[in-house]
């Protein structure tokens, strides 16, 4: 009786969002009775989806829009992210200034100078070179943001027999284990760090692999973060000569299901 369900889904056609939703309004429906259950929800979604037409017939408590010309994988910084954020009790404003901050950061011309193309050219170079096996290591306090990451850099970049191929929640293995084919990326929260991996990163280096480290201030510098990716992820594919915002395959897959 106090649960508030939010349902996301730009296009609202997209099956997996579409099956929670059914679940979770029966659910509601059993317990509240049909004439009040879609108070107990809330849509986030594109002007005139599928979504919203379901939202408007079924009496949903609110409807919140997303920019149409911001794909799924890139939108945590809309609607989509910023919703559930406020709900949490996150100060979205304090977020989304850090995430202006790196925003007018990458709007420097400089490539060698600008966060988001420094990093996605490293990532693309590194791909065609063979270190095309993109491994994350974060902090623990931070260390969601690699799900995060894993689908940003995977959606966009693996298409027509290319990818950069992103690797999450790997246990640390011998420095000297790990063959020609990987760039790791050490998303370190200097506020609270972890020896470990430290010590882990450092034998890396000693063993000449390549290493990104970013220095992650605090969790709202994770604002940065979001940006600093997208903006990298779509460079990468730039590099690698592919289209970062496109996905055939996931259309194909939503058509034939």
């Amino acid at each position: 009786r106090t649960t508030l369900v939010l349902v996301a889904s730009k296009s609202g056609s997209t099956l997996e969002p579409n099956v929670f939703l059914a679940y979770f309004f029966d659910r509601l429906k059993q317990v509240v009775g049909e004439a009040e259950a879609g108070r107990h929800v809330v849509a986030i979604t594109d002007p005139g989806s599928q979504m919203q037409q379901v939202a408007e017939r079924d009496g949903f408590r609110a409807i919140a829009f997303g920019q149409p010309t911001v794909g799924g994988r890139f939108s945590v910084l809309s609607a989509f992210g910023t919703v559930p954020a406020a709900l949490v009790g996150i100060d979205v404003a304090l977020l989304l200034e850090e995430a202006s901050q790196m925003a007018t950061a990458c709007r420097n011309e400089d490539a060698a100078t600008n966060p988001g193309v420094a990093l996605g050219v490293v990532i693309g170079e590194a791909a065609k070179a063979g270190r095309d096996k993109l491994t994350f290591v974060a902090s623990p306090g931070i260390a969601p943001l690699g799900a995060w990451l894993e689908q940003l850099v995977a959606e966009s970049t693996g298409k027509n027999g290319k990818a950069v191929i992103p690797i999450d929640l790997e246990p640390a293995g011998d420095a000297g284990s790990y063959v020609g084919d990987r760039l790791f990326a050490y998303l370190r929260l200097t506020s609270a760090p972890e020896a470990a991996q430290d010590a882990f990163v450092e034998q890396l280096n000693l063993a000449g692999h390549p290493v990104v480290q970013i220095d992650v201030r605090d969790v709202y510098a994770l604002g940065q973060e979001f940006f600093r990716w997208e903006i990298a992820t779509a460079v990468a594919g730039a590099v690698l000569g592919i289209n970062p915002f496109d996905q055939p395959d996931v259309e194909a897959s939503k058509i034939k299901t």
